[in-house]
């Protein structure tokens, strides 16, 4: 099922996580409810640092991963009755010297077929330049969100939204932002001329008040790594759920800081993280389910995908292209 996303003054992204575990009375987004909105069941798959590895792993005992079957996993659970939020935490792409524009169009590409909903982009995604991700964020059909990556002479985000709300079917509201790491180090080659990295605490202290305006619950997709985005988290407190891309974190129990929950699932897409959340009328989480979703070679490679990779000319592994 499909979610509702309303265009606003800013934008933004979200994720969700890993680890077998279960979560109760984990805060909302207001103490009053929001006018007629109801309480949610809502499913938010979410993934981070691909880094690139657009096939499976092609391993010999267990092949596993691939956008093939991630997208057939979104499918079946897009066949239920719950709605679903697709998050994706950055660094898709790969600092191979290997890794192509072709192979980066065919991963945003499969992200849109996919039906991912916000995308926050790493510093990998700059590696063929600005105008290159610029182009690809007005022809996807998901939301790329880095709030505090400006253009230098207006400080307006390069890629038009500082957040983005999605209203569930029941009313209740979404607010889902994203922002890089000010002080990762780009790759010398990356030209950083055309954009400027605000510092992420100076950027939230400003979007924060607007999303908590809009949304009832709050979502951070943190592009800062597991131990930048702890420290954040301990001074910026007003987040529900914080997906966590950069350095392939990996989350295998519940951990809070504050009244966030932390979410990664590692990296290379040999997983996904999915939780299951049910959603008081004001925002809060009055049960969720969390787990890391392996993808075995027992999933079908989504036609779709494989078309793409036809159309593309880069060959499935052989493994995949036997999967049918």
């Amino acid at each position: 099922m499909r979610l509702i996303r309303y265009p606003l003054r800013y934008g933004a992204a979200l994720l969700v996580l890993a680890a077998a575990a279960l979560i109760q009375g984990c805060g909302g987004g207001g103490e009053e409810e929001r006018g007629g909105a109801e309480s949610a069941s809502v499913t938010v798959l979410f993934s981070s640092d691909m880094l690139g590895r657009i096939r499976s792993c092609g391993c010999t005992v267990e092949d596993s991963g691939g956008l093939g079957r991630r997208a057939t996993y979104y499918e079946r659970v897009r066949q239920g009755s719950r709605e679903v939020l697709v998050l994706d935490a950055g660094d898709a792409f790969s600092l191979d010297l290997s890794f192509t524009k072709k192979e980066a169009e065919l991963a945003m590409e499969s992200f849109s077929l996919m039906g991912v909903d916000v995308f926050t982009p790493g510093e990998n995604e700059f590696i063929f330049g600005l105008p290159f991700l610029q182009s690809i964020a007005e022809n996807a059909e998901f939301e790329m969100i880095a709030a505090n990556v400006v253009e230098p002479s207006t400080g307006r985000p390069v890629f038009g939204k500082q957040y983005t709300v999605i209203t569930l079917q029941g009313g209740l509201r979404i607010a889902i932002t994203g922002v890089l790491d000010e002080t990762i180090k780009f790759p010398a080659y990356i030209d950083r001329s055309t954009f400027t990295v605000e510092p992420v605490e100076r950027t939230l202290e400003k979007v924060i008040p607007l999303m908590k305006e809009d949304a009832d619950f709050l979502v951070l997709l943190s592009h800062m790594g597991l131990n930048r985005t702890r420290d954040l988290l301990v001074r910026v407190t007003d987040f529900d759920i914080a997906v966590i891309g950069h350095g392939k974190p990996m989350m295998k129990k519940t951990e809070k800081s504050g009244k966030t929950l932390l979410l990664a699932t590692g990296g290379l897409g040999q997983y996904l993280g999915r939780i299951d959340m049910e959603l008081s009328p004001s925002g809060g989480i009055d049960y969720g389910r969390m787990r890391l979703v392996p993808l075995p070679d027992d999933i079908r490679i989504h036609p779709g995908i494989r078309e793409i990779f036809r159309v593309y000319g880069i060959p499935l592994t052989d493994k995949e292209a036997g999967t049918h």
